[in-house]
């Protein structure tokens, strides 16, 4: 008898799940996203497509975080909706943010890893997650760290290889200041200025929809449903029994796996009666099984924007618009070589020159939860960002390295004014304040549905991604991490369904008959 897999949520997770699981024959697979589906390459959106285009809202969400933005005329607004207000910015398509993001493909790092084993999960070591990885690359370096014939292909721009001009004095401008040159950042050692990996293959944007999904959108035991959007779960004798649509529509389900990521996963299990007690007895919401940290330890990657002026005609050729990183300790190159910031020269304009600076090992915390039943109320969220003090003066420190590295020789003939913070912005507290009044998200919002022991005040699901005190109840996606990875999150993402997925069918492959009816071992 066929098992039916509900999935929830067409992410860099839910398409992942959804291919994999439907790879037995046995399952009969559902997967449903609130964003519009593009089944093929032609019908995609142009900005879904295009691999060089990003910070754009035609696919999101719409959320904002409650953080206080101090008023500022002059912060930059690229990815900002309206001045003053943070955005959450969370793809709201099949494919999920890895359809809307800058396809930056950098992975997690053994570091990452020793985290993860350091708080108990034992069954998430380096050498345990590098399969699963390797499984998902499509890789052309190669060798014993990287895989070249999984679904996803990665793209490095290099010397000879369109590699553009002002992206080699970049790198020879971090060269001369004492940083070393990686090749391949996904390798040994991360701490450097190379190229970013990046999912992109021929200018188009390889999400999870374009490459998992795609690959097993013709199997029969495989329904995908665009458009559709998720109240709750009807919980029956301790496990999902059906997935409750908005419209008042019933999708039966012998498992449910959330794939809805770090804002959506938390408010449905709310809505379920799934969460903080407190929170669902004050809206009047069943209680289920109180586990008190979904929704809490929210964490994110904080990031301001640095401007400036450029020549255009040196620069020339706009595209592709980001090519190249630096990885570094707030330290600089003579510091720690732990990696804390992220630097990211990129052009989208002609004569303006953009610099992502982003602190990836962040400390503050943040959380979200409901501020209703109704699911077509936006939950409550709050990002946090820069409250740990460690965390304002790391991202001043990055502002300031920054400069350093856009102010040095290889750069002169590309780069005129700053425009952001600007030349007045020199000390200490101008450099606090500008920050603050600038600080936005790199929109890598995980761990609202955290890993951890049963009994934990943050944990929500077991090491295998099973929803603590439920049967046949799953979780896939950001939201299981319990610490934020010091790289973009959608890498690791697909990862954790991955491994998600061999866990669910190592289940199945203990299955029992009970009742006449076949039951997977949970």
């Amino acid at each position: 008898m066929k098992r039916r897999i509900v999935v929830v949520g067409g992410g860099s997770g839910g398409c992942v799940m959804a291919a994999r699981l439907s790879e037995d024959e046995d399952n009969e697979v559902v997967l449903i996203e609130a964003g519009p589906d593009y089944p093929t390459l032609a019908d995609l959106h142009e900005n879904v497509k295009d691999a060089f285009t990003f910070g754009f809202t035609s696919h999101d969400w719409g959320y904002v975080s409650d953080d206080h933005i101090p008023g500022s005329a002059d912060a930059p607004t690229f990815a900002i909706v309206e001045q003053g207000v943070l955005p959450v910015l969370r793809g709201k398509v099949m494919g999920g943010s890895s359809s809307v993001n800058a396809t930056n493909a950098l992975r997690p790092t053994r570091r990452d890893f020793e985290q993860w084993v350091g708080l108990g999960l034992d069954k998430w070591s380096w050498d345990e997650v590098l399969p699963h990885l390797k499984r998902l690359e499509n890789d052309p370096v190669g060798g014993p760290l990287h895989g070249i014939d999984g679904p996803v292909p990665i793209k490095r721009w290099s010397e000879g290889d369109g590699l553009r001009p002002f992206m080699a004095a970049f790198v020879e401008s971090a060269v001369s200041l004492g940083y070393q040159v990686v090749d391949d950042l996904n390798g040994e050692s991360q701490l450097g200025v190379g190229p970013i990996p990046l999912n992109q293959k021929d200018g188009i944007r390889q999400s999870s929809a374009v490459t998992y999904l795609a690959a097993a959108r013709g199997r029969k035991n495989l329904t995908i449903r665009g458009g559709a959007d998720v109240d709750r779960l009807a919980i029956v004798d301790g496990r999902p029994r059906a997935v409750l649509l908005a419209d008042g529509e019933r999708i039966d389900a012998d498992l449910v796996v959330l794939c809805a990521g770090s804002i959506g996963t938390p408010s449905i299990l709310m809505r379920s009666g799934i969460g903080p007690a407190e929170v669902l007895e004050q809206l009047d919401i069943p209680v289920e099984v109180p586990l008190e940290g979904v929704g809490r330890n929210l964490r994110d990657h904080p990031l301001v924007y640095m401007t400036y002026a450029g020549d255009a005609e040196a620069i020339g050729e706009l595209l592709p618009p980001l090519e190249v990183v630096l990885t570094t300790s707030a330290a600089g190159p003579d510091g720690s070589t732990d990696i804390d910031l992220h630097v990211i020269p990129f052009t989208l304009e002609p004569g303006s020159i953009l610099v992502a600076v982003g602190l990836v090992r962040p400390y503050s915390i943040g959380h979200t939860e409901i501020r209703s039943a109704d699911p077509r109320t936006d939950p409550r969220i709050l990002l946090n960002l820069l409250h740990h003090p460690e965390d304002l003066r790391r991202l001043v420190q990055g502002v300031e390295l920054t400069r350093q590295v856009m102010n040095s020789g290889p750069l002169a003939k590309y780069v005129s004014d700053e425009l952001w913070p600007g030349p007045a912005v020199v000390t200490t507290g101008q450099l606090t304040q500008a920050v603050l009044e600038a600080k936005n998200t790199y929109a890598h919002a995980v761990g609202t549905a955290s890993m951890g022991d049963a009994g934990s005040p943050w944990a929500v699901v077991g090491q295998d991604c099973k929803v603590h005190g439920l049967d046949a109840l799953y979780v896939a996606d950001a939201s299981v991490m319990p610490t934020i990875v010091g790289v973009p999150t959608n890498t690791t993402t697909m990862m954790i369904a991955e491994r998600c997925a061999d866990f669910i069918k190592s289940t199945f492959a203990g299955r029992t008959e009970h009742s006449g009816q076949e039951t997977a071992q949970t």
